[in-house]
């Protein structure tokens, strides 16, 4: 059954509690009261006055310029943007959600310790019909989680299942989730955007959001397939500059039409004022949603879901013309699927150049490592691989499986 949410959480509102350590989820700063007690000071004359001027000394009025075609047309359609744009927030703001990350405090009882975003999508092809979409670093270190619908109730879940690696968490409602509807997971929605399509980010920035009324911001994509390192590795990236701070992490991005892109975690942030966190530079990024399907099987399956590690460093190679040919092998990790395989009389080695892999049975042309990297992370553990290299003036074949990366 839906719970009432926790007194403590007006405490957070006030911004004494800090929230958990994150790409976008530093806690934000609250500034001090002003003093109170002291005498608002009063002015010691009136202030000036206008003159009213006296009729028609301002000369003849015009009236105003009819609009031409052209102007007119224009206005049509910016306002038939504008239309779209608040029916589809109208629409997609009942499935965004503010997740609680709670552990327990020096007395033992549950307490606030973080907050972030989400999203209720539908059920995949096997279980549950309703599920909650955050990321990974949202619900690190809970000891148990919560979240907050639009009506404003706050229901216990549960993680499921989990990426770590692509920061992406699949959470479980405990009670049977009564009145709540999810969205429907379209992975060609994230597939073939372009730079300057609007999207619309909704969430729980700030604290803006405890009582489950979601915070929309809006801007446009600026960059598609970003590489992103660090601790969560982001493939395929969106880029886009609608708002995203603090709270926002693991919300949902949507496009013009309404449909689910992306989940929005890291932010290129500048530092802030001193005692304050980072804030947005006006570069936000967020998970692709086709790479969120290709796993979510595998999240609701019996095993644990596991990302899928080739273990091959590379960079771009280019040709004589200066334009890029392959990806370039430069070294292996630790327990590397890409050094054992077939073929055993020619493994694959530094210095060779990819210039095309094949995962379950679909094949992508490597022009970039950029390529090679955004191919993986489409693709869990256990995938049948093979890999089309050069070697000099030969062209070989390696054949094998990737392993887990967790």
């Amino acid at each position: 059954m839906p719970r009432v949410l926790p007194r403590l959480l007006l405490a957070l509102v006030a911004g004494s509690l800090p929230v958990a350590a994150g790409f976008a989820d530093e806690p934000p700063s609250v500034a001090p009261a002003p003093a109170v007690g002291g005498e608002v000071p009063q002015p010691t004359s009136a202030a000036p006055t206008t003159p009213v001027p006296t009729p028609g000394t301002l000369g003849p009025m015009r009236a105003p310029a009819t609009p031409t075609p052209e102007q007119a047309a224009c206005l049509a359609c910016a306002l038939g943007v504008e239309r779209n744009l608040v029916s589809a927030l109208a629409t997609v703001r009942r499935h965004s959600v503010s997740v609680l990350n709670l552990r327990k405090d020096r007395h033992g009882e549950l307490a606030l310790a973080g907050v972030g975003s989400g999203v209720l999508v539908n059920k995949s092809s096997k279980g549950t019909n309703l599920w909650v979409i955050t990321n990974a670093h949202v619900t690190a270190g809970s000891e148990a989680l919560d979240v907050v619908t639009s009506d404003g109730r706050t229901w216990r879940v549960t993680i499921e299942d989990q990426i770590e690696r692509y920061d992406f968490s699949l959470l479980r409602f405990v009670d049977k989730p009564k009145g709540l509807k999810g969205v429907d997971i379209n992975a060609a929605a994230s597939k073939g955007l372009v730079e300057g399509a609007w999207v619309l980010a909704t969430g729980n920035p700030f604290f803006l959001a405890l009582d489950g009324q979601p915070i929309c911001t809006l801007g446009v994509i600026s960059g598609t397939d970003r590489i992103l390192g660090g601790e969560y590795f982001y493939g395929n990236a969106i880029q886009h500059d609608a708002e995203v701070n603090p709270g926002n992490s693991g919300g949902p991005l949507w496009n013009a039409k309404g449909q689910l892109i992306g989940i929005n975690g890291k932010i290129a942030s500048r530092p802030g004022a001193p005692g304050a966190g980072p804030s947005n530079s006006g570069a936000s990024f967020s998970i692709p949603i086709h790479q969120v399907k290709a796993f979510l099987d595998q999240l609701v399956g019996p095993d644990d879901a596991q990302s899928g590690f080739l273990g091959v460093q590379v960079e771009t190679s280019t040709n004589g013309d200066g334009n890029p040919a392959g990806a370039l092998v430069t070294g292996f990790e630790r327990n590397s699927p890409a050094s054992i395989g077939t073929p055993k009389d020619h493994p694959l080695a530094v210095k060779d150049v990819i210039e095309q892999i094949t995962l379950a049975g679909k094949p992508f042309k490597i022009l970039t490592a950029t390529d090679l990297t955004n191919a993986l992370v489409l693709y869990p553990n256990n995938t049948k691989v093979s890999l089309k290299y050069r070697r000099g003036s030969k062209l070989f074949t390696w054949t094998g499986v990737l392993g887990g990366g967790g």
